[in-house]
């Protein structure tokens, strides 16, 4: 007797935000100070919080390599792009992965 066995898929949709503006800027204290209307100062902030405003940060990364760190991640977990789509406004990215045994 000849067992039949189909493939199954899971889907996975990503919603891609597209901002054609201009790319982040590394956080600054003096920035953060006049979000909050001048409560703390700048040199409060930045001794408080020196890893994350240290003057050693690293500029944010380019969107093209963090969409392919993104990609990268979902890749070792076993999901495969298939396709974009736009749906709307919205931009999307498909990607399936085989299911396991079906029962």
């Amino acid at each position: 007797m000849t067992t039949s066995t189909s493939l199954h898929w899971d889907y996975r949709v990503i919603h891609i935000n597209v901002d054609n503006g201009p790319p982040p800027t590394p956080p600054t204290p003096e920035a953060a100070s006049e979000r909050l209307g001048g409560a703390l100062s700048p040199d409060f902030i930045a001794r408080e919080f020196p890893d994350f405003y240290s003057k050693n940060q690293s500029l944010p990364k380019h969107p093209a390599a963090q969409l392919q760190h993104f990609l990268n991640l979902l890749g070792q977990e076993g999901w495969e792009f298939i396709e974009t789509a736009q749906v709307g406004p919205l931009l999307m990215f498909f990607f399936k992965r085989p299911q396991g045994p079906v029962h």
